[in-house]
């Protein structure tokens, strides 16, 4: 009995000697800051872990930014159902960008634009040298209005036609083929990417309603590109497709006509001419048409004749009025498919061939894009060339 007691009493003290001992240990040797030190790592190295995973989570900040290429009030504009015979009206439907910018509002116009940035620009000289394109607006050919700075003949009698058309090719019998892209500017990247990737030769048409025309009409000047404005006018279909409110209309008067024109007209400077957007029923209606080119050609710019119908009256009437002149021959991108494309280009060197003369319209699809620039590249080889839009003024026959 006094043995296993003993040994209870021994046991009982070598266990309390061990957790005092232990307690006495930590208590010396604990480092709050060491500690804090190794939850930190340990928080850190959480934090690295789940990341990957709140990355792979969030939603794309830029899928659903709103449209900085767009004038308040505009409505987006749809292509017209074709009459028998007749070509499609442009149109493209403004869609959502993915790079806007801070809006501000012309307290004269109304239209609201969105802040521009500046591109650093290639030097001046050496594209000038390049293109022989003049960039920058001649003040001697701009009227100022409320509505904008509108295009004038000079007092010395030149014309915006005169001063920003490309120099054309001199002793170059080569068939000649020019290429428009028209519905520019509602969307700043593709707008971008043509001023960025096309041939110089090839003419960009910028829509009135689009934001930043004054820097994109410079940068196209400056690296080569021809430019002109579309004209909204009423389609066979109007008002189901509304070209929107800068539309010229057979029900109004001439005189509310050219005050929608100068509105249009005041949007952009430095541009060789104006295409018409839609325009299925005003171009084949004298009475509305005939002010309008007047007022055009009293302006000294070039009418191309987006063909919206077979029976425009637009190339005939402005060649009465001995005023620049030319029309489309095909829309290159009707189907939107690069085999077809390639088609139609293919379609406008044979008729090049025998007028020396097409012209082509295109859309600003990237696959139009790639198109043309594969195209354009083999131009030379099979006995063509490139031209701007003004060279091919008063060039082409009279359509049928």
């Amino acid at each position: 009995m006094p043995s296993s007691l003993n040994a209870l009493i021994a046991a009982w003290a070598v266990s309390l000697i061990l957790i005092v001992g232990t307690t006495l240990f930590f208590e010396l040797t604990y480092d709050p800051a060491a500690s804090e030190a190794i939850e930190g790592e340990q928080q850190a190295e959480n934090r690295a872990e789940d990341q990957p995973q709140q990355m792979a989570n969030a939603e794309p900040t830029t899928m659903n930014a709103p449209d900085d290429g767009q004038v308040a009030g505009a409505q987006p504009a749809t292509s017209e159902q074709k009459m028998p015979g007749e070509a499609e009206d442009a149109a493209t439907q403004p869609p959502v960008e993915d790079d806007a910018r801070p809006q501000r509002q012309d307290p004269e116009t109304g239209l609201v634009e969105a802040e521009p940035t500046r591109p650093t620009p290639e030097p001046r000289a050496t594209t000038a040298l390049r293109t022989g394109v003049k960039v920058e607006a001649n003040p001697a050919l701009i009227e100022q209005s409320n509505q904008g700075p509108l295009p004038r003949r000079s007092e010395d009698g030149k014309t915006p036609f005169q001063e920003y058309a490309a120099p054309r090719p001199v002793g170059d019998t080569r068939p000649k083929i020019a290429i428009v892209i028209t519905d520019l500017g509602q969307r700043s990247r593709m707008t971008r990417r043509a001023i960025s990737d096309l041939p110089p030769a090839v003419s960009f048409a910028f829509s009135p309603y689009a934001s930043n025309l004054m820097e994109y009409g410079e940068q196209s000047r400056r690296t080569g590109h021809e430019v002109l404005l579309m004209v909204p006018m009423e389609p066979i279909n109007y008002p189901q497709h509304d070209p929107g409110p800068f539309s010229l209309l057979t029900s109004r008067s001439p005189r509310e006509n050219i005050s929608l024109l100068r509105s249009s007209l005041g949007r952009l400077t430095g541009y060789v001419g104006v295409i018409n957007h839609m325009g299925s029923r005003f171009t084949a209606a004298s009475e509305s048409l005939k002010p309008v080119l007047e007022e055009l050609n009293r302006r000294g710019l070039m009418f191309v004749d987006a063909r919206a119908t077979q029976y425009s009256l637009a190339l005939g009437m402005a060649r009465s009025l001995n005023m620049p002149s030319s029309y489309n021959n095909k829309f290159i991108d009707d189907d939107p498919n690069a085999d077809e494309i390639a088609k139609q280009l293919a379609d406008l060197e044979g008729r090049a061939r025998i007028f020396d003369y097409a012209v082509g319209v295109g859309r600003p699809y990237p696959v139009t894009f790639d198109a043309v620039k594969v195209w354009a590249a083999g131009l030379n080889e099979r006995g063509f060339v490139l031209v701007p839009i003004s060279a091919t003024a008063n060039q082409q026959p009279l359509p049928r």
